[in-house]
């Protein structure tokens, strides 16, 4: 299974300069809150991004038969319609929408964050608990999708870890920026109740800025800019210094390596089983970007321990992140996709495979394993002067987080597509 770069394109807006969000939400509101606000809006997006791919994976399944309800172990009064899919992804999005509505009508941000995080807290509730029956009756596809994150966190170390499982733990490690991004504005929401409500409540940034004849002449007042940071802000640079969110952050990579160590225990031949160790390696390789990023944030602070500079952890951030990009692209191509297999090289099909269920859409495979290449490799735009230009850090970091959701809903249909046929369940 594949490693999502979705950690490795920006080390968490850590290494990111002030983004300009002054026109994201209300006027009045500062840069600093307005980013807090955006981080945690942001995973929602994501996962109305996700459900709609998923929809469309669904339609090109049933375009080319591909039967992944088979291979998915889903039950006829499970499968799910993508219209269903769309509709719950633009649910999402008009929630989140609303939100910002919230935000730009003079909403205390201290109870605005909270309302989005125990909205979250709901969508969770809703998945894994309850739901009023008539709602629960429209949504059959709830059931084994909470069985199957249920399985991921909890796995029955009993049996070797089923396909259905392994893809939704896939799926997990490209929404891993998600993880960080709500356990980071958790942080902030938690750090907020320490303070005076006052501090919080995101008031004008100009407004708490030393007049502009006092910065002239030199005034005491100059003082004051160091206090104009909003206490949002102020919280978000604490807690992005917090090994919490970095251990979210590594979550999905933990729990698909603990999946590689359950199949490895129950494979049927040593090959199997040297395999599963191979990938365990892979997911373990996400570690050290996660690590070089938490060491990054404490950098220039008084931490006795870190004996290296920030430009020290930004190299060996990037060169993990090479090695596993490279790891993880040959892995996508050999192990999860069947592709490079010799062949005849007169055929149409050579280094691909010999059985190809969308053979009918010409240069598709090709097309695919360029696109993945650059979605595995979007965190170089990093570096990039016209890329930060453009759209600024902390927006690239989302686009390439909206890149490498678009990535795995792609590797989605080649993956299943070569399970169907290892299973022999293709038509």
């Amino acid at each position: 299974m594949s490693v999502a770069g979705a950690w490795l394109w920006d080390i968490p807006a850590v290494m990111s300069e002030q983004p300009d969000m002054e026109e994201l939400f209300r006027p009045s509101m500062d840069p600093e809150t307005a980013e807090v606000f955006w981080t945690v809006l942001r995973p929602g997006y994501l996962i109305a991004l996700f459900t709609a791919g998923w929809a469309l994976n669904i339609v090109v399944f049933g375009r080319f038969r591909v039967d992944y309800c088979t291979v998915l172990g889903i039950a006829k009064d499970e499968v799910v319609s993508p219209y269903r899919l769309l509709i719950l992804a633009a649910t999402i999005c008009v929630a989140m929408s609303s939100y910002r509505v919230i935000l730009s009508a003079e909403a205390p941000p201290v109870v605005a964050l909270w309302s989005i995080l125990l909205g979250y807290a709901a969508m969770l509730c809703g998945l894994f608990v309850w739901l009023p029956p008539t709602v629960a009756r429209h949504v059959p596809w709830r059931a084994p999708l909470a069985r199957a994150l249920w399985r991921c966190i909890c796995p029955d170390g009993g049996r070797e870890v089923p396909f259905v499982e392994v893809l939704v733990a896939d799926g997990l490690t490209s929404m891993a920026k998600v993880f960080f991004d709500l356990s980071l504005g958790a942080c902030v929401a938690v750090s907020s109740l320490d303070h005076p409500f006052s501090t919080f409540s995101g008031g004008s940034f100009l407004d708490n800025m030393p007049a502009a004849q006092d910065i002239a002449l030199g005034s005491n007042a100059t003082s004051m800019v160091p206090a104009a940071r909003s206490g949002l802000g102020a919280a978000m640079k604490q807690c992005r210094r917090q090994s919490v969110p970095f251990l979210f952050w590594a979550l999905p990579f933990l729990i698909r390596a603990r999946q590689c160590i359950v199949t490895s225990r129950h494979a049927p031949d040593t090959l199997s089983r040297d395999l599963q160790r191979v990938n365990l390696l892979k997911y373990l390789s996400a570690l050290p970007v996660i690590f070089f990023s938490l060491c990054y944030a404490h950098s220039g602070s008084n931490m006795s321990w870190l004996i290296f500079m920030p430009d020290d952890f930004e190299a060996m951030w990037a060169l993990s992140a090479v090695i596993n990009s490279i790891f993880s692209f040959m892995w996508d191509l050999v192990m999860d996709w069947g592709l490079l297999q010799p062949g005849d090289k007169q055929q149409s099909n050579w280094g691909l495979r010999p059985v190809l269920l969308f053979r009918g859409v010409w240069g598709f495979y090709h097309i695919c394993v360029v696109l993945n290449l650059v979605g595995r490799t979007l965190w170089s735009l990093r570096w990039s002067p016209q890329a930060n230009l453009f759209l600024g850090t902390f927006f690239l970091a989302s686009f390439q987080q909206v890149a490498e959701v678009l990535r795995r809903c792609l590797w989605n249909v080649l993956r299943v597509e070569w399970e169907c046929i290892k299973k022999g369940v293709h038509r």
